[in-house]
């Protein structure tokens, strides 16, 4: 149980950031905000026991 919320508030996170980057219309806040999509991904790959993809996530 305690799994399934932490991908369901990694996924909000992830939309959240979305909408930002979406929305933001300077380019140093979005490559910012793209760092942070990357290593949010990159947790909930982790999460997912998925470590072989958050690592090649969070190397690029």
């Amino acid at each position: 149980m305690a799994g399934l919320l932490t991908n369901l508030l990694l996924l909000a996170l992830l939309v959240f950031i979305l909408v930002l980057v979406i929305r933001t219309r300077k380019l140093f806040p979005v490559v910012v905000l793209a760092g942070a999509y990357s290593l949010v991904s990159a947790a909930m790959f982790v999460n997912l026991d998925a470590v072989d993809v958050a690592f090649t996530e969070a190397a690029v």
